[in-house]
C-alpha cells in the first residue's frame, strides 16, 4: 500500500471515529463541556445525582501518584479531592508503599456519564488501581502506556475467589491510609477483598468500618469524600453503620446473591413505565452554561 493510500484510508476512519462519537456528545451535554466553569468551586447534589462547578484538575504526575486513562478527559474534581488525592498519594510514598495509578475522577463540570459510572457526579469520587506499573515507578508513564496499560484484578468478579498470585501486600495499608482519614466517607472494594482484609486485621479492624462491599471493584477501589464543609448545597453521605467486618459481608456470600449474578435469579416483571430519573439541583443548568476557566 502506497502512503498516500494510507494516508487517505487513515483519514477516513478518523473521520468515522469522529461522525460515531459526535452523537454520543449531542445527547450528553456533560460529556461534550470538557473545561471547567470560571465559577467558585462547589460540589452540587449528590454523587450520583449532580455536577460541580470551579473544578481542579488533577496533575499527571506527582509524589506517589501517576494518572491512568487521560485520554477519557475524566481526571477532574473539588480542589477538596485534589487536595486529598496529593495528600494520600504523599503518605503512601512516604510509607514506602509504592506509586498509586489514579483512573476516573469526574468530568470537568461533573453530571451524569453516559457509560461507566453512576456516581462520579460532583467531584468527590475516584478510582485508584490496586495494581502498581512497575514503569510508573521509574519514570512518568507516556501518553500511549497511560492509555493502554491494564489494571490487574485482585478477585475473580463472577466466582468471589480472590486471586492470591495477584494479592499486593501492600493494599491494606494504603487502604488504612485513606479510611483513617477524616474527609473519606466511603471506600468501595469488591466482597472477596474486604473479606480478605478482615481475615488479616483480626480485631484492629475498626478502620475497616469505611471499607465497604460493593459491585465489581475487584481491580480498583473507589474513594469517596465526605461533603466540604464550606458546600451547602453538596448532599452528603450517610454515616456507616454496624461493625467493621460483621453482618454487611453475609449477603454478599448468600445463594440470593449468587442467583443475582450468574443470571439465575427470579426475573421480576418490569414496570409498565420505567421510573422516572430524578431532576438534577437547578444550579446544574448554570454550571453546564457558564463561560469556562481562562
Amino acid at each position: 500500500m502506497s502512503i498516500s493510500t494510507r494516508f487517505l484510508f487513515q483519514t477516513i476512519f478518523s473521520a468515522l471515529l469522529l461522525s460515531a462519537a459526535i452523537p454520543t456528545l449531542a445527547k450528553n451535554p456533560w460529556e461534550a463541556a470538557r473545561t471547567p466553569t470560571n465559577q467558585l468551586p462547589e460540589s452540587i447534589g449528590g454523587y450520583s445525582n449532580g455536577c460541580l462547578s470551579g473544578a481542579e484538575e488533577m496533575p499527571v504526575r506527582g509524589e506517589g501518584f501517576q494518572l491512568v486513562r487521560t485520554g477519557r478527559n475524566r481526571h477532574y474534581g473539588n480542589p477538596y479531592l485534589v487536595e486529598f488525592l496529593k495528600d494520600f498519594s504523599n503518605a503512601v510514598e512516604e510509607k514506602d508503599l509504592g506509586r498509586l495509578q489514579i483512573g476516573d475522577m469526574s468530568m470537568a463540570r461533573g453530571g451524569p456519564f453516559s457509560s461507566g459510572h453512576a456516581s462520579h457526579q460532583m467531584g468527590l469520587d475516584a478510582d485508584i488501581w490496586f495494581s502498581q506499573d512497575e514503569r510508573a515507578a521509574e519514570r512518568p508513564l507516556t501518553p500511549w502506556e497511560r492509555d493502554n496499560i491494564s489494571a490487574v484484578p485482585i478477585a475473580d468478579e463472577r466466582r468471589h475467589m480472590l486471586l492470591e498470585k495477584n494479592w499486593d501486600q501492600r493494599i491494606p495499608g494504603i487502604l488504612r491510609i485513606a479510611s483513617e482519614d477524616p474527609r473519606v466517607a466511603r471506600i468501595f472494594v469488591h466482597p472477596t477483598i474486604k473479606q480478605k482484609m478482615c481475615d488479616i486485621a483480626g480485631s484492629d479492624n475498626e478502620w475497616l468500618r469505611k471499607v465497604r462491599p460493593w459491585w465489581g471493584h475487584n481491580y480498583h477501589f473507589h474513594v469517596r469524600l465526605n461533603c466540604p464543609p464550606e458546600d451547602k448545597s453538596c448532599v452528603p453521605q450517610p454515616k456507616v453503620s454496624g461493625k467493621p467486618c460483621e453482618g454487611g459481608l453475609d449477603w454478599w456470600f448468600s445463594d440470593d446473591f449468587y442467583a443475582i449474578l450468574n443470571g439465575t435469579a427470579p426475573v421480576k416483571p418490569k414496570p409498565e413505565k420505567p421510573p422516572k430519573k430524578p431532576d438534577m439541583p437547578a444550579q446544574c443548568a448554570q454550571v453546564l452554561t457558564a463561560p469556562a476557566a481562562p
